[in-house]
């Protein structure tokens, strides 16, 4: 199965169980949020934006400056708009405008 094809199915299995309940973010702590799964692609010249749905219902910025090294470089290298399609969850701290990724868990 190619990673289009698990990006869809997985869209498709979300949306069957209820995507506007997988959306929400669940907060696991007073500080910290998980929000995803959903597909994540990062900008070159810009930050990476987490969008979840079928169509996008919901979309998060993601401020990585306190990501682990290799998570960076994985987003910035692989998850781009022109590579193939990152599904991931982040967890981290949200405010008004953005998510502060603290950890990432890559589904593909």
């Amino acid at each position: 199965m190619n990673a289009a094809a698990l990006v869809r199915s997985f869209v498709a299995a979300a949306a069957l169980t209820g995507a506007a309940a997988q959306a929400q973010p669940a907060t696991t702590t007073a500080a910290t949020t998980n929000v995803g799964p959903g597909r994540i692609v990062c900008k070159a010249s810009g930050p990476c934006s987490l969008e979840i749905g079928s169509p996008v219902s919901l979309r998060y910025k993601i401020d990585v400056s306190a990501l682990q090294a290799a998570d960076k470089e994985r987003l910035t290298q692989r998850c781009t708009a022109k590579a193939t399609p990152c599904v991931a969850t982040v967890t981290g701290t949200e405010t008004k405008t953005d998510v502060k990724a603290i950890s990432i868990r890559f589904y593909n």
